[in-house]
């Protein structure tokens, strides 16, 4: 009776131990009722990714051929090297405080809101310090060619001490006394409908086309015959500029 007993023991356990062996290989597959895709289902189908959307450079580039369809003599490049010269004017004229510079490169709303920051400074007891400016060359990074405006959005890096010290204490209150990196992104627009000329385009000055005399960059009339100088296009303004370009 003893050897029965033991025996049906050793018999029960060996049972009890291949159960839980069998249990362990098997592969359990939880599928979450929720989801009726074709994987969960056993398809063996796998959700396609999402194409992601090319670079903003990118598709500016597209956006520069619209433009340049509407505006057969515009030229990246001249573009890029007058919007440089406004920039780098703007940089000058933050050191200098000395918003008049700006004047006829910038648009209205950029003039005032510069020359609010320059009496806050002023005001304040500061000074704006901008000195030993490297520009990389620039880049197209976003073209907008409908509603009332045109506006291309350039994205400028390099070098620069540019801070703001306190003129009692002499201490730094923002930014980097020593030479720091930069990126900023300047939009720059004029109005809808504008072309550029061609002796813009060849890098040449911009003439009124009322009475031809030469047109100072960014005028919207012309200084001897008062004929607006709109739809001739020949240069973009200044309006804002940001540290991202979606802003």
């Amino acid at each position: 009776m003893l050897g029965d007993f033991w025996s049906e023991l050793f018999g029960s356990v060996g049972t009890l131990l291949n159960g839980l062996t069998q249990s362990r290989d098997r592969e359990f597959v939880f599928v979450d009722q929720g989801d009726v895709s074709p994987s969960a289902l056993g398809g063996g189908i796998a959700a396609q990714p999402t194409p992601m959307a090319p670079p903003m450079w990118v598709q500016a580039k597209a956006q520069l051929e619209s433009l340049q369809k509407a505006d057969p003599n515009f030229l990246e490049s001249t573009f890029l090297t007058q919007v440089a010269r406004t920039y780098c004017a703007a940089l000058t004229a933050e050191g200098t405080l000395n918003a008049d510079a700006l004047a006829g490169t910038v648009t209205p709303s950029f003039l005032t809101c510069f020359t609010q920051r320059i009496a806050q400074w002023r005001d304040g007891g500061f000074t704006r310090v901008m000195t030993d400016v490297s520009l990389d060359p620039p880049t197209t990074f976003k073209v907008t060619i409908g509603g009332d405006i045109q506006s291309i959005t350039v994205r400028f890096t390099g070098t620069a001490r540019r801070f703001t010290k306190e003129d009692m204490t002499n201490l730094v209150t923002e930014g980097s006394a020593q030479p720091q990196s930069f990126t900023e992104f300047a939009t720059f627009v004029r109005p809808a409908g504008s072309t550029t000329p061609k002796s813009t385009a060849d890098g040449g000055p911009l003439h009124c086309p009322s009475c031809g005399a030469p047109a100072t960059d960014g005028a919207l009339k012309c200084a001897f015959c008062g004929a607006s100088l709109s739809g001739t296009g020949g240069t973009w303004q200044l309006d804002h500029t940001s540290i991202s370009a979606y802003t």
